[in-house]
């Protein structure tokens, strides 16, 4: 299966493209260009802050003003508000969470949103909060 990916690195960038070997317990995958064509670029985990699986690229769709809260339509399960270390927070719900793993899944608070589903690495992240 060929996922739609934004990989968000540590040092600030970003790259589009497909996976289709992403594994949350391996330290490497490879992506895809968006555009098509070319070659695939091998990704170490150690350089991601978060890989965000998406509905579709659209132009810069880095948002700033992601949900900042929960919503009647919040996903069930632990409410999660994640601060990256550059400073960025997400509120969500995160799955399977573990300080010991490299990383989790997390789904976005809205359903809505652009995101459908996102590997959080550990490294990347300076607090997180569960709600009640």
């Amino acid at each position: 299966m060929e996922d739609k990916v934004v990989a968000h690195f540590k040092d600030g960038r970003t790259q589009r493209g497909y996976t289709q070997d992403f594994r949350p317990d391996a330290g490497t995958f490879h992506l895809l260009p968006s555009e098509g064509g070319g070659i695939p670029t091998t990704i170490k985990l150690d350089d991601l802050k978060a890989l965000f699986y998406v509905k579709d690229y659209g132009s810069a769709r880095r948002q700033v003003d992601r949900t900042k809260r929960f919503g009647t339509q919040a996903p069930q399960g632990q409410k999660t508000i994640i601060e990256f270390k550059d400073g960025e927070r997400i509120w969500g719900i995160a799955e399977e969470y573990s300080a010991n793993s490299l990383g989790f899944f997390f789904m976005p608070a809205d359903p809505q949103e652009n995101n459908t589903r996102i590997f959080i690495v550990n490294s990347s992240v300076k607090q997180i909060q569960f709600q009640d």
